[in-house]
């Protein structure tokens, strides 16, 4: 009975070495995961990518002036290729104005330039209208927000914001963004959506897996301690 229990636990302590080997390593990974920058570096892999439903839940939302687009996918807003915001709720709408360009979203205006380097924000603050619905320009110029209580108009060079019951103005209107965009802009969202860092704890924890994977990380924690006592009791036999 004893040479079966040496050959079962040599066995097992080969299989549960490479288990202590990977948790192990993973757990000095994290421990400096702000010195390896895992926060910071995004998984490319499309299966672990598929496996963690990196994907928007709703059709691409997008408004198009003068050959720019602004898309919104999930959370994220995209002027042409360019990432330049995120955790937003609603994109409004876009609009060229005096060869820059003018992004409407969450009661917020971000002025860009054709090549999506920011000019300027406005919030609240600065005067932007609660309850934004649209965005859209008159003959002159002129900045045209429809909001909840009304229409206000402003003059970007001056800011200053007037109010009226009702204003005229060509205004901003989604519109389906091109296939070839769209495909861009999806491979961007799924490549900057899942981190090393998180897929390292969910491999350290089993959770990568779902319940099933804390389960295996349990066993394997059962199987250290059999190994532990197994190990103790053959080596005081043998004493």
């Amino acid at each position: 009975m004893f040479p079966l229990f040496q050959k079962w636990h040599k066995k097992f302590g080969v299989f549960s070495a490479l288990i202590v080997i990977f948790l192990a390593s993973s757990g000095i990974a994290l421990n400096h995961s702000e010195q390896l920058n895992l926060n910071s570096i995004y998984i490319q892999a499309d299966w672990l990518l598929d496996l963690y439903q990196i994907k928007p839940a709703n059709d691409p939302i997008s408004f198009e002036s003068s050959d720019a687009w602004a898309v919104q996918i999930g959370e994220r807003l995209y002027f042409n290729e360019q990432e330049i915001a995120k955790d937003i709720t609603e994109l409004k709408g876009l609009i060229e104005i005096n060869d820059f360009y003018v992004v409407a979203y969450d009661g917020q205006l971000s002025l860009l330039t054709p090549d999506a380097e920011l000019i300027e924000h406005l919030s609240g603050a600065a005067g932007v209208p609660a309850g934004m619905q649209a965005i859209g320009f008159d003959d002159q110029a002129n900045v045209i927000i429809r909001a909840a209580h009304g229409y206000y108009k402003v003059n970007l060079d001056e800011l200053e914001w007037e109010e009226f019951d009702y204003l005229d103005a060509t205004w901003s209107e989604s519109t389906s963004v091109p296939d070839s965009l769209k495909s861009k802009l999806l491979k961007k969202y799924r490549g900057t959506g899942l981190t090393t860092e998180r897929v390292l704890l969910d491999f350290h924890s089993g959770r990568i897996v779902g319940a099933w994977g804390v389960y295996f990380v349990d066993l394997i924690a059962v199987l250290f301690l059999i190994l532990a006592f197994t190990g103790v009791w053959m080596w005081w036999a043998r004493k």
